[in-house]
């Protein structure tokens, strides 16, 4: 379908120029009413990711307060406002990006491109969404939009990749407007907004069923895909930007090291689908995971400062070791060597925190 796409892209010329000259008093008054409710900035910007995995600058108006832990504005629930939530039902927030379809960065539909952030966490299969332009709606967006799960989204991103055609598109954008009219899956079930994508959920050797979930902890029991049991997942949330993990093995599970590893990958990425920076995981004293969890990039931490940090106290039955979830947002992991004396607080950890000025659910959609 190369030619289709040539012409796609002929198409979405036409049409955000159109869309732009005929929409430019919608713009006005959405960015007076950005600026009244929210101050400035009026726009939202983030680096994206499209076709060919290239980098682009994302625009769409902001919904959101930005981050302030001086006013409890931390998560998307606490900083989401009514006003924002309109905007975002209404998709008028979505409006600049028209911009982005004019400069050849984006489509009128493809998949909805996401954050370079997430880049490290997609599989070689996932990646294939990256073979056409992002686009403002997709296939994911008409079924279910952010209702969808991740890996069902990335799913049917990669089904659009390998069926993109005119009547594909055209069944996309009357799905679209109806979905837009009725203000469907602007948000997941439990959410303010939506969840991050932390990495796949997929596993050929793991089952998690949900037994339990709270507004700051949710429980898993996990068995392997031959039906036995491995054991019991928690993870709950220490402070603001931290939570704790948790694994219980069965009595009477196989100590397997492949099992083991595979509990710390899924553990780890659903740790980062939440709005947490770090992940601590709480083991007995002497546990064999520990090595596991070196591999995985986790960090011993025994100083009383740093355990304070995250809301836990040395135990001398106890090991805790603690990870970036991303490390590419400004806190960083450092052994006590790397930092300058002058410099270096008490611990292994050196907080060079630089705010998340970007709303979480603006990444997700």
């Amino acid at each position: 379908m190369t030619g289709y796409h040539t012409v796609k892209r002929i198409l979405d010329l036409i049409g955000a120029l159109v869309a732009l000259v005929a929409l430019l008093p919608v713009f006005f008054v959405v960015a007076v009413l950005v600026f009244v409710f929210l101050g400035t900035p009026i726009f939202f910007t983030q680096q994206r990711v499209t076709k060919g995995e290239k980098v682009f600058r994302l625009w769409k108006f902001r919904t959101m307060h930005s981050v302030d832990p001086a006013r409890g504005r931390v998560s998307d629930a606490q900083r989401m406002t009514r006003f924002g939530r309109m905007l975002r039902s209404s998709s008028l927030d979505e409006l600049p990006s028209l911009w982005n379809i004019l400069r050849g960065e984006m489509s009128f539909i493809g998949p909805r491109p996401l954050p370079t952030r997430y880049l490290p966490h997609y599989s070689a299969q996932q990646r294939r969404r990256h073979l056409v332009r992002g686009g403002l709606t997709g296939l994911a967006q008409v079924n279910g939009r952010n209702q969808v799960r991740w890996d069902d989204r990335f799913d049917l991103d990669v089904a659009y990749v390998d069926t993109a055609s005119p009547a594909v598109d055209l069944r996309i954008f009357l799905r679209t407007i109806g979905i837009v009219l009725s203000a469907d899956g602007i948000s997941q079930d439990g959410e303010a907004t939506a969840d991050n994508f932390g990495g796949t959920l997929k596993s050929d050797l793991l089952v998690f069923a949900d037994e339990v979930r709270t507004k700051r902890a949710q429980t898993w029991s996990v068995r392997s895909t031959a039906g036995n049991e491995v054991g019991r997942c928690d993870i709950s949330a220490a402070v603001d930007d931290a939570v704790v993990i948790r694994f219980d093995a069965h009595s009477e599970a196989e100590n397997d090291v492949e099992i083991r590893r595979e509990v710390i990958r899924l553990m780890t990425n659903r740790a980062r689908a939440t709005e947490a920076t770090f992940a601590v995981w709480i083991l007995p004293m002497g546990s064999q995971d520990q090595a596991i969890l070196t591999e995985a990039g986790f960090e011993d931490c025994d100083d009383p400062a740093d355990l304070s940090r995250f809301g836990q106290s040395p135990s001398p039955d106890q090991l805790f070791v603690v990870c970036t979830l991303w490390p590419e947002s400004g806190h960083e992991i450092v052994p006590p060597r790397a930092a300058p004396h002058s410099r270096r607080p008490t611990g292994i950890l050196r907080w060079t925190r630089t705010p998340r000025t970007a709303p979480a659910v603006e990444t997700a959609s």
